[in-house]
């Protein structure tokens, strides 16, 4: 039998602006401007808590900079409130980063990794296939820059303080009991899905559906590796869920309200 976990929550750790439409929705709306946000989830498992995400980096220059010479305005611009600080959220719940015991890291980027230093304790894991491809690669992604993505600061806490608690998940595989990834490609190669055993029912977050609008009408995403990769997670994530949260729609606030903190 599989083990539930007892209860999670989300918390909202910043925002994107708005991003050009067929950056969201494949080949579409060319003519409109979408807005995303970022979250993070909070799990409390028999086998400690379990972070999904640490929330944006402490500076956001670089990250702005290549924003506003891509899209030629500051629509896009991340901005992080106060609140939205992990370690504010974990206040909320009267946790420390010491009282986290696992970190998923999905996918790779500066609104997942920011806030990684601040976690003494847990270990952080990791999609093999991208820490291979998006971590420690020695030719990255022309299309990507690494200390956009992955801050030195960041890198440093990584290849040194935390090295001994860096775990690499397989294709399908379990964090603890009730919590487990499914790796699926689409956005990154680091991108996974995290799918929780509730007492209801399952619940599952995934970066392969920016909003609810890509997985009801099966659109790919726009900033994809694969389309099909796309596809094929919401086809397997809609058979094994009864919940899917898609990792940056502004409306989980409203949809999922009765998880927010």
């Amino acid at each position: 039998m599989v083990n539930m976990i007892r209860r999670f929550w989300l918390a909202k750790v910043g925002d994107h602006g708005e991003v050009p439409g067929p950056e969201v929705y494949w080949m579409r709306d060319f003519d409109k401007w979408v807005r995303l946000s970022f979250y993070t989830m909070i799990i409390d498992t028999d086998d400690g808590y379990v972070l999904v995400g640490t929330g944006l980096v402490r500076d956001l220059t670089l990250r702005n900079k290549f924003l506003r010479e891509w899209a030629g305005s500051d629509r896009c611009r991340f901005t992080v409130q106060d609140n939205e600080r992990i370690e504010n959220i974990l206040k909320r719940l009267k946790l420390t980063p010491d009282d986290i015991a696992h970190i998923i890291i999905t996918p790779v980027q500066d609104y997942t990794v920011g806030g990684l230093d601040l976690f003494k304790k847990a270990k952080i894991y990791f999609s093999r296939r991208g820490w291979f491809e998006d971590v420690v690669n020695p030719k990255p992604s022309p299309f990507l820059n690494r200390d956009v993505y992955l801050p030195k600061y960041v890198r440093d806490y990584l290849f040194e303080e935390a090295w001994g608690r860096i775990m690499l998940l397989d294709d399908e595989d379990e964090v603890v009991d009730g919590v487990r990834v499914k790796w699926t490609g689409c956005h990154h190669r680091s991108s996974m899905a995290v799918i929780i055993n509730t007492k209801d029912y399952v619940v599952s977050l995934t970066d392969s559906a920016f909003t609810l609008r890509n997985i009801r009408e099966n659109i790919p995403i726009g900033i994809a590796e694969d389309i099909y990769e796309c596809l094929n997670a919401y086809e397997y994530l809609r058979a094994r869920s009864k919940v899917i949260i898609p990792a940056y729609d502004p409306d989980n606030v409203n949809t999922f309200r009765e998880w927010f903190i």
